[in-house]
């Protein structure tokens, strides 16, 4: 049987492990029941379910052995959810046995293995949620006792004192990266809860290399294709945003993965990015813009389609399709004013705006991101976009836009991706290759 296989029948075991649990508390009741409410005839239940109860813990049990040997957990506190594991296996089926010849061995031990039982299973349950979840699973959130203020971030008396990584980069992989690499369960023998451990890196050695994110494995994981084996977070997990990617690479780039380079030498994009994530003493943090629920579902009957890019910043992407445009366009966009502010990605595509309604969405001072591919635009209408200070993408594709519209382009300098398949602009234009020299791709092409 090959590791794959194992790992692949083990996986079962967290949908397994609950019937048991189930089973064997059910007969507990029963027999609660049975015995404060005389009811005799409840016995045969009571039997039933514990008999049930073993053999659904036995195959739990099994089940978690394999799952053991895919490796990434504590050996300890493994070592101990194993052994009680197998010791819930030997006392439900002594408890079935017991239960079964009650009048043989008597109440009292019918009672006191009963009880011995629940308290192995407690304990398995106890070691297994600290596995999947932490040490601290059942302390972290309780209404007593000391929080671990790192959980919402250091308080900072201002942006100055904000460090990349404590403050910034270790809530990232705190909320992304810690449920698999973590004290109880280091996957690929790696944790990262801290500076210290990052930096011993894992079973494949160091997880970056400072001053070269390119050669960093931590780097090349997290941009992997998603399908990719290697892509990380695994199985399912929510992925890093395409901002956490960049401060993780700045770090390791310009900060030399140094732990205490300040946030204040940081691109300004991403101190933009960072601001409203720092925990600011007094109240100065900045606060993001709350999204307007009732006007986005009035956008949504207009025929927009409204999506939510980060509800800490209240940043929005909104497209209008083609097909709910109906030449309508113009009005369309006066209704996108109220929350022009809140708009980082817009697509028109093909929606039919014109030059003159260029100078509506140059209102979108946060815009990132726009594509207005196949509509009637030329170079007199892309004048406008200039004042978008923060536009990194912008789709020409199927426009009337000349080479002369390049005057404008090359002032926008946040830009960063430019596509201009099927407009009068030749590859070989000399202005095209000024523009990549600035750094910005330049896309011909489908």
């Amino acid at each position: 049987m090959t590791q794959d296989l194992i790992t692949f029948i083990g996986r079962f075991h967290p949908l397994w492990v609950h019937l048991p649990i189930g089973f064997l508390i059910i007969a507990v009741l029963f027999k609660a029941y049975m015995a404060l409410g005389k009811k005799p005839a409840m016995q045969e239940a009571v039997s039933f379910s514990m008999l049930l109860g073993t053999i659904s813990a036995l195959i739990a049990a099994v089940l978690g052995f394999l799952l053991s040997r895919s490796g990434g957990y504590d050996g300890d506190l493994l070592d101990m959810h194993l052994v009680a594991g197998w010791t819930t296996v030997i006392f439900s089926g002594i408890a079935w046995w017991v239960n079964k010849n009650e009048l043989r061995f008597g109440k009292k031990l019918n009672y006191a293995v009963l009880g011995f039982m629940i308290l192995a299973l407690s304990v398995t349950g106890h070691f297994g949620g600290s596995l999947t979840h932490g040490e601290d699973y059942l302390t972290a959130f309780a209404p007593f006792g000391e929080k671990q203020e790192e959980s919402k971030g250091r308080v900072l008396a201002k942006v100055e004192n904000a460090e990349v990584f404590t403050d910034v980069i270790q809530p990232v992989l705190r909320s992304k990266c810690q449920s698999c690499h973590r004290p109880g369960k280091t996957k690929g023998e790696l944790n990262l809860v801290s500076y210290e451990t990052l930096l011993k890196g894992g079973e494949n050695g160091p997880v970056f290399i400072a001053a070269d994110a390119e050669k960093s494995e931590l780097i090349r994981r997290v941009t992997l294709p998603a399908e990719h084996d290697d892509f990380m977070p695994a199985e399912g997990k929510k992925p890093l945003t395409e901002e956490e990617v960049q401060v993780l690479i700045w770090w390791i780039s310009n900060g030399k993965a140094d732990p205490k380079v300040s946030l204040m030498g940081a691109d300004e994009e991403i101190i933009a990015w960072a601001k409203p994530r720092l925990n600011i003493l007094g109240g100065e943090k900045i606060q993001a813009l709350s999204i307007d629920t009732v006007h986005l579902k009035a956008l949504e009957k207009m025929g927009f389609r409204v999506r939510v890019l980060s509800h800490e910043t209240g940043a929005l992407d909104v497209v209008l399709p083609s097909d709910a445009a109906k030449n309508q366009a113009s009005e369309l966009l006066k209704a996108l004013l109220p929350i022009k502010d809140q708009i980082y990605w817009l697509s028109l595509a093909g929606t039919g705006i014109q030059d003159s309604d260029l100078s509506q969405i140059a209102q979108f001072s946060n815009l990132q991101r726009l594509r207005i591919e196949n509509n009637p635009i030329s170079e007199s209408g892309i004048s406008a976009l200039r004042s978008l200070s923060k536009l990194e993408s912008l789709n020409l594709n199927g426009t009337k836009v000349s080479t002369a519209g390049l005057e404008t382009l090359a002032e926008i300098h946040s830009l960063k991706s430019l596509f201009l398949w099927n407009t009068a602009i030749e590859p070989q234009d000399k202005k095209v290759e000024k523009i990549r020299a600035a750094g910005v791709k330049v896309v011909f092409g489908s």
